[in-house]
């Protein structure tokens, strides 16, 4: 016999965003994991203790985002990756717990899910599986793209590839990817990309200039030109550093 969803999980967008991984699950299944799993809710720098990770070792994240950081024995701090809603974050099997922390970049929700029955789930439904597996192949994905980022790439390409991450990472702007959110404080953004928050500042000020993005406040903006920013985000130095007509001009030539 059928059983009503949890009026929970309705709430949650991992159940109503589609491509999330307890949208594709049976009323049983989702009653099943909201039984055994636990939401949490999760302040800036809140982070999982050992003891919760070895409970409940796999997060979903229903909304925020969370980061995985290291820190150095001098304090400095560097996070080697971002999970924002929607993505499963897997830590099981993890070893040595001195590979980073998980810790929340501002007010998140996420759901620790039970092993066993996410497990059981993943086996008995090919639609979760492949929903988990897509999930797992785009954080590979990210890795390898970051990787290059901070080893290759010089300020300006490497906030302009970080422009697009977002694009590409925001559910709610699918259907427009000019406009973008940043989800994070520039601070940590400047940690994940490798730089002084006065040089993101300064990036984000240039492009602006160039007439490539407009901001609408601090954590939005739009795309002027998107194969502008591609070209730079792939590395193109001419157009990294070249003048481009600024807003100002724009309107100056409209005029003519």
């Amino acid at each position: 016999m059928s059983i009503e969803t949890p009026h929970d999980c309705k709430q949650c967008s991992l159940y109503y965003d589609p491509e999330n991984f307890c949208a594709c699950l049976s009323s049983n299944e989702l009653t099943d994991l909201n039984k055994k799993s636990r939401t949490v809710k999760m302040k800036r720098n809140e982070s999982f203790t050992d003891d919760a990770l070895l409970q409940w070792p796999i997060v979903a994240i229903s909304s925020g985002v969370l980061s995985l950081q290291h820190i150095l024995e001098d304090g400095r701090k560097s996070i080697a990756a971002l999970f924002t809603r929607g993505d499963i974050v897997d830590l099981r099997s993890i070893s040595n717990r001195n590979r980073g922390s998980l810790i929340a970049l501002g007010a998140s929700e996420v759901c620790r899910l039970s092993p066993a029955v996410f497990e059981r789930i993943v086996a008995d439904n090919p639609s979760a599986s492949r929903i988990v597996w897509d999930n797992l192949r785009e954080q590979t994905f990210r890795a390898i793209d970051h990787s290059v980022d901070l080893a290759k790439k010089q300020a300006l390409e490497k906030l302009a590839s970080f422009i697009f991450e977002c694009s590409h990472r925001d559910l709610d702007q699918s259907k427009n990817r000019s406009k973008v959110n940043i989800p994070i404080r520039r601070i940590d953004l400047a940690e994940y990309i490798g730089m002084q928050p006065e040089t993101v500042s300064r990036c984000f000020r240039d492009l602006e200039e160039k007439g490539i993005i407009e901001f609408e406040k601090l954590s939005a903006l739009t795309i002027k030109n998107i194969p502008a920013l591609r070209r730079i985000a792939n590395g193109d130095k001419v157009l990294s550093e070249a003048h481009m007509p600024t807003r100002l001009d724009m309107k100056i030539l409209s005029f003519g």
